[in-house]
């Protein structure tokens, strides 16, 4: 290289650097503005900023905002980040929570009878229910700030069991399963300290944000071996898809290829606590609940179908009565087992049983009035 190239470069590059800092201070300047302004508006908003690591490393509200939004009568120019922003830093974690089922949950309700039907005659109940879980994880996407809290975005705080909480209790209690367990009982007693299983832990393995388990949601395969098994499956299967939500894409394994390779990843993780036969004899003893649970409510659903083929029910109050007494009990009893929640499991089965005689009355009553 002779002097006269050595020199161009020397100015292409100086060139380069005075625009790259001149930029630099530009994205100081206007992060100082927007936390100077905030910090008077949303005080706490900014401390939650100042402790995460995405401002320690030195990035600026504007990467994840845009920088359209400059005063308080434009702040609907703000960008309201979703997961295609957050993924052009953490690209795996995006890619692998759009191939789970968090990924797939906005189409899981909007593709649901059950959803539907409270939209439409419950909508402002519908907002503060189905779609705050559904779509505040998923919306647009993606929402990373679902179970990571708004600008801390603590992986810390994601891998703690309440993270689960507001999504993953009630008509779905794996929270309140997992809080029932010896599991949930040592978290209580010695915190997230390494040596405690938690939902992270068991779901999201090195941090995989796909979260897939053998039987899916819904507890039904789409291979199943036993013909016993596989009739009540059938007919459970027939009438949660009248419900809607096991119509999403991916919400059970297809065959038994998938439901094996699963079962195989969840005994790794579970076999860094305890040995793999244990857990291979535990996960079978869960199965046979699922199996128990279909066969409860397939009898409950024949039941019911007979009391509409009477007329005794209509099919609005069929579809809530399988609703409410077969699909949440069903669900409940097989998601207490898994998340090792015994009483759990026996409360689901008395309420089963329950539902169960209160039905066949109904049909004995419709019997003898003939």
């Amino acid at each position: 290289m002779n002097k006269k190239q050595f020199f161009v470069i020397g100015i292409l590059v100086t060139v380069f650097l005075a625009h790259w800092i001149q930029a630099a201070f530009a994205r100081t300047n206007a992060a100082c503005e927007c936390i100077e302004c905030h910090r008077k508006l949303n005080p706490s908003l900014v401390k939650d900023w100042e402790l995460s690591s995405m401002a320690v490393s030195g990035m600026d509200c504007t990467q994840c905002h845009g920088s359209a939004h400059t005063n308080e009568t434009d702040s609907k120019k703000a960008v309201m980040p979703n997961i295609k922003v957050c993924g052009t830093c953490h690209k795996d974690q995006a890619k692998r929570f759009t191939m789970g089922k968090h990924g797939k949950a906005e189409v899981a309700l909007s593709i649901s009878a059950m959803g539907k039907k409270v939209k439409a005659h419950a909508p402002g109940i519908f907002d503060k229910s189905c779609a705050t879980c559904h779509n505040s994880i998923c919306k647009d996407g993606g929402q990373c700030n679902a179970c990571h809290g708004s600008h801390r975005f603590s992986a810390r705080e994601a891998r703690k069991p309440e993270a689960c909480l507001p999504c993953h209790m009630g008509n779905h209690p794996q929270y309140e399963a997992y809080g029932n367990s010896r599991h949930g009982a040592l978290y209580r007693a010695r915190g997230l300290d390494g040596s405690v299983p938690t939902c992270a832990t068991c779901h999201m393995p090195g941090g995989d944000h796909m979260v897939k388990t053998s039987w899916g949601f819904f507890g039904v395969r789409g291979e199943e071996p036993d013909p016993q098994v596989a009739a009540d499956q059938a007919t459970v299967k027939g009438a949660v898809e009248m419900l809607g939500p096991i119509l999403a894409p991916d919400s059970f394994r297809p065959d038994m290829a998938e439901w094996t390779e699963h079962r195989d990843n969840m005994v790794e993780i579970c076999s860094q606590c305890h040995a793999k036969s244990r857990v291979r004899e535990n996960l079978a003893a869960c199965d046979d609940i699922v199996a128990q649970a279909n066969h409860l409510a397939a009898g409950f659903i024949k039941s019911a179908d007979k009391l509409k083929e009477q007329g005794i029910l209509d099919q609005k109050e069929y579809f809530w009565l399988i609703r409410d007494k077969m699909h949440a009990q069903r669900m409940g009893m097989y998601i207490s087992a898994f998340h090792q929640s015994p009483e759990g499991v026996l409360l689901e089965l008395i309420h089963f049983k329950r539902a169960t005689m209160a039905i066949q009355k109904q049909q004995s009553e419709k019997i003898n009035l003939k």
